[in-house]
């Protein structure tokens, strides 16, 4: 039988399943991070913090666990974004880092709107780190650590596997049926992203299939990350590295100052040459999330399509 957390509302209620969740986020990071992790006492003037690391004298990681159990509406986003604002706007601390803990994986729509949004806020804050801990995450973690042999009984880790094994079968659908769903995405979405700005100023066209690859590596490295295997999330930073490096050599030789379709064109080429290679043991990263990469990098201003892309960056936003 398929299960999720749902289990917690089914056996304690709605308001005793979200404090359960919350209690067992607390207890993962206190094992994580010992006496530096805090649970935060509910309270009016809480700050926007279920859990905080660190102290009040330097920026802190802020954490907010959410039983979206039933995955993201509009009342979720919205209390998402007014969670984040309340952090933001507290008074009594700096942030470093805010990291959403939800029991559930999210479907494709949905990422997307979270990619969409934490790319938003980065522009904003861009001295934040923005991330997301789903359920499967949560359990991968809690597998790691003594708390899943010590905090629950044998009912309950049988649950727990059950749980996983469902939330890992829910993201290999996702990575089997991305192209498809990809249709389903609103590229209007990434208007005035940095990457898309990069595009446009280098007379790039068919732009929509850019935003189409760095959606689907997005979506790959949430997938690469939320499964909380250090070797994979290693891999995945040297696949990173090694896109760039294709990048660096291909724009040695082909930068042009107001056409980059021969520059993109051109690594797009020596990544598709190279996509058995690329990412060593990472069979989940399709050729989409690769060449996507590379708009990652031109997100994070790391990479361009034209001679001094960064200046001419700012010239087209001037315009």
């Amino acid at each position: 039988m398929e299960r999720d957390f749902r289990y917690l509302r089914d056996i304690h209620g709605d308001a005793g399943s979200r404090d359960i969740f919350e209690k067992i986020c607390t207890q993962l990071l206190y094992v994580l991070y010992d006496s530096d992790a805090h649970g935060i006492r509910c309270s009016q003037g809480d700050g926007g913090i279920d859990v905080l690391v660190g102290d009040f004298a330097s920026p802190i990681e802020n954490y907010q666990c959410k039983y979206f159990i039933d995955g993201l509406g509009d009342s979720q986003k919205g209390q998402i974004r007014e969670s984040f604002r309340t952090a933001i706007e507290a008074g009594d601390y700096r942030m470093k880092r805010w990291v959403l803990c939800v029991p559930c994986a999210l479907s494709v729509k949905e990422f997307s709107w979270w990619s969409e949004w934490r790319n938003n806020i980065l522009k904003l804050h861009n001295s934040i780190e923005i991330d997301l801990w789903d359920g499967g995450y949560l359990i991968a973690k809690l597998k790691q650590t003594n708390l899943y042999d010590t905090l629950f009984d044998n009912e309950i880790k049988n649950q727990l596997d059950e749980i996983l094994a469902f939330l890992t079968a829910e993201k290999k659908r996702m990575e089997d049926e991305i192209i498809v769903l990809m249709k389903e995405i609103d590229s209007s979405q990434y208007e005035g992203m940095t990457f898309v700005s990069k595009l446009e100023s280098a007379n790039i066209e068919d732009i929509d299939d850019c935003k189409r690859d760095f959606f689907s590596a997005e979506l790959s490295e949430q997938v690469v990350k939320s499964k909380g295997n250090p070797n994979d999330i290693q891999l995945f930073n040297n696949l990173k590295i090694e896109i760039y490096s294709l990048w660096q050599t291909q724009y040695r030789r082909y930068k042009h100052e107001s056409d980059g379709n021969e520059l993109l064109t051109r690594v797009y080429e020596r990544v598709e040459d190279n996509a058995t290679t690329l990412g060593g043991t990472l069979p989940q990263i399709n050729i989409l999330a690769k060449k996507g990469i590379l708009h990652q990098w031109a997100e994070e201003c790391s990479i361009g399509w034209l001679i001094n892309y960064k200046q001419k960056l700012e010239e087209y936003l001037v315009k």
